[in-house]
C-alpha cells in the first residue's frame, strides 16, 4: 500500500532539506583546501562564511508571507532553482574574493526562502497532533544533509578538486526543483493523487480560517515571540559558528587529516539527526500525552541546551582528540535536540501565519548567525589560532538561550490583541 500523500510530501522536502544543507556547508568542508590553495587566512575566509548569512537574512520574512499568501510550492521551486545556479557558479570566485563573496550571498539569498516556505507548506499539509515529528523529519535534511556532505564533499576532493564540489551539489539542486515543480501542490485539495479519507482527515484536523486574520504589526510585536526569537538569536550564533569552522577546527587544533576528517562528519552529524527527529517524535508524544505547548516547544529545548553546552565546553579542555570528538558529537545531539521546538513553534502563535513566523525567528537568528562564524575568524586571527577563546564565548551565548526558553511563557497570539487602527491584515481585506 502507497505511502499517505502527506507522508510523501514530507519525504520530498527532506531530500530538498539534505540537497539545500549539503549547498550550504560544502564550503566549510573545502575551506582548508581553499585558504590553502588561494592563501586566503581565517579572518579573511570567515567574510566568506559570513557573506552567505547576510543572504539567508534577506528574504526569510518574505519568503514566509508570500508562501502563506501565494504558494510555497512556486517559493520553493524559485528558491531551489536560484541558489543551485549561484552555487554552479560559486568555483568562479577563486579568481577574486569579491566575486566569491558576491556567489556565497546569492546563494543564501535564494536559500533564505526554503525553510519558511517549508513551514508554510506543512502548515496546511499536517495535523497538529503529527506536527513535531512531520515538521523535524522534513527538515531533518539539515543534520542528514551535513552526513552526506562530509564524506561526499572530501572525496570529490581527493579524487577531483574543490570546484568539482559545486559542479555536482548544483546539478542535484536542479534535479529536486523539477520533481517538486510537477509533483508538489500548496494544499491537499489541490492533489490529483489523494485519497478522499485523507483529504477529510487533513482538514479536519487544521484550524478554520480566521473571520478576522492577524495584521503581520500584531504579530511581529508580540513580546512572547521576540523572545523565542531572541533566543534563537544566541542558538543561532553558536550553530553557525559550530557548522562552519568544526571542519577546520578538526584539522588543525586537533590534526586529524582532510580523509578522517570527513569520516568523522557522519557521527557527528548522525547525532544531531537523531535529537532533532527524537526531539519531534518525542514532543509530539509529550501533547498526546497532555503536557502544554508551553513545556514541550519551549521547555523541552532549554533542557537539552543546559544539558548540552557542559559538553562543548569539555571538548576544547580534554587533551585526547577521541575524547574531544565523542564530547562533540554528544554535544551536537543534545543542541540539535532543541531545533525541534524552534522549528515547530510557530504554529503555537498562529498556525495560518506559520511561515511568516517562521520567517521573522529564522531572520533574526541569521543576524546573530552572521556573528558566529565572523567573530569567530578574527578570534582565532587575534588569538594566534587559540580555539578555547570562540569555544568560551560560543558556551556563555548558549547558556543564555537555554535560559530565556526555561522561562519563556508560549501563547496564541489572539485576535483580541488586534485594534482599529492595526495595518491590513495577512491574508484578508481591512474591513
Amino acid at each position: 500500500m502507497a505511502w499517505p500523500v502527506r507522508y510523501q510530501m514530507i519525504g520530498m522536502l527532506f531530500a530538498g532539506s539534505v540537497i539545500n544543507y549539503v549547498d550550504r556547508v560544502n564550503i566549510s568542508i573545502a575551506a582548508p583546501v581553499i585558504m590553502k590553495e588561494l592563501g586566503w587566512s581565517k579572518d579573511k575566509f570567515g567574510w566568506v562564511f559570513s557573506a552567505f548569512l547576510i543572504g539567508y537574512a534577506l528574504l526569510q520574512i518574505p519568503g514566509g508571507v508570500i508562501a502563506d499568501r501565494w504558494s510555497g510550492r512556486k517559493v520553493l521551486t524559485l528558491a531551489f532553482c536560484g541558489f543551485s545556479l549561484f552555487t554552479l557558479l560559486t568555483p568562479w570566485g577563486a579568481n577574486a574574493f569579491l566575486l566569491l563573496l558576491a556567489m556565497r550571498f546569492l546563494v543564501g539569498v535564494f536559500e533564505s526562502m526554503t525553510f519558511p516556505a517549508t513551514a508554510s507548506i506543512n502548515s496546511h499539509w499536517i495535523p497538529r497532533v503529527e506536527f513535531g515529528r512531520a515538521h523535524t523529519f522534513s527538515i531533518s535534511g539539515i543534520t542528514a544533509g551535513q552526513m552526506v556532505a562530509y564524506p561526499l564533499t572530501t572525496w570529490i576532493i581527493l579524487h577531483s578538486n574543490w570546484q568539482t564540489v559545486f559542479y555536482i551539489n548544483a546539478a542535484f539542486g536542479l534535479l529536486w526543483a523539477a520533481v517538486w515543480w510537477w509533483y508538489a501542490t500548496d494544499t491537499p485539495a489541490l492533489h490529483p493523487r489523494i485519497t478522499p479519507a485523507e483529504r477529510t482527515y487533513i482538514e479536519s484536523q487544521l484550524p478554520p480560517p480566521p473571520a478576522n486574520p492577524l495584521p503581520l504589526s500584531v504579530v511581529f510585536t508580540n513580546i512572547p515571540l521576540l523572545t523565542v526569537a531572541f533566543a534563537y538569536m544566541c542558538y543561532a550564533y553558536v550553530g553557525w559558528m559550530f557548522l562552519f569552522w568544526i571542519p577546520t577546527y578538526l584539522v588543525e587544533a586537533r590534526g586529524y587529516s582532510l580523509g578522517i576528517m570527513g569520516t568523522l562528519g557522519i557521527p557527528l552529524h548522525a547525532s544531531a539527526f537523531i535529537g532533532l527527529v527524537g526531539g519531534g517524535i518525542f514532543g509530539d508524544y509529550l501533547l498526546r500525552r497532555g503536557w502544554s505547548s508551553q513545556f514541550v516547544r519551549a521547555r523541552l529545548g532549554g533542557i537539552g541546551l543546559a544539558l548540552a553546552f557542559p559538553f562543548l565546553l569539555a571538548s576544547a579542555l580534554v587533551p585526547s582528540a577521541t575524547l574531544c570528538v565523542i564530547c562533540l558529537i554528544i554535544f551536537y545531539g543534545l543542541f540539535t535536540s532543541a531545533l525541534s521546538g524552534f522549528s515547530t513553534v510557530a504554529i503555537e502563535f498562529n498556525q495560518h501565519l506559520a511561515g511568516a513566523i517562521f520567517g521573522l525567528i529564522n531572520t533574526l537568528g541569521t543576524f546573530a548567525g552572521f556573528l558566529g562564524p565572523l567573530t569567530a575568524g578574527y578570534m582565532l586571527a587575534g588569538n594566534e589560532g587559540n580555539w578555547l577563546v570562540p569555544i568560551f564565548v560560543a558556551t556563555a551565548v548558549g547558556v543564555v538561550s537555554a535560559t530565556v526558553l526555561l522561562t519563556v511563557p508560549i501563547r496564541p497570539i489572539q485576535i483580541k490583541d488586534v485594534t482599529p487602527t492595526d495595518a491590513v491584515p495577512v491574508g484578508g481585506v481591512a474591513h
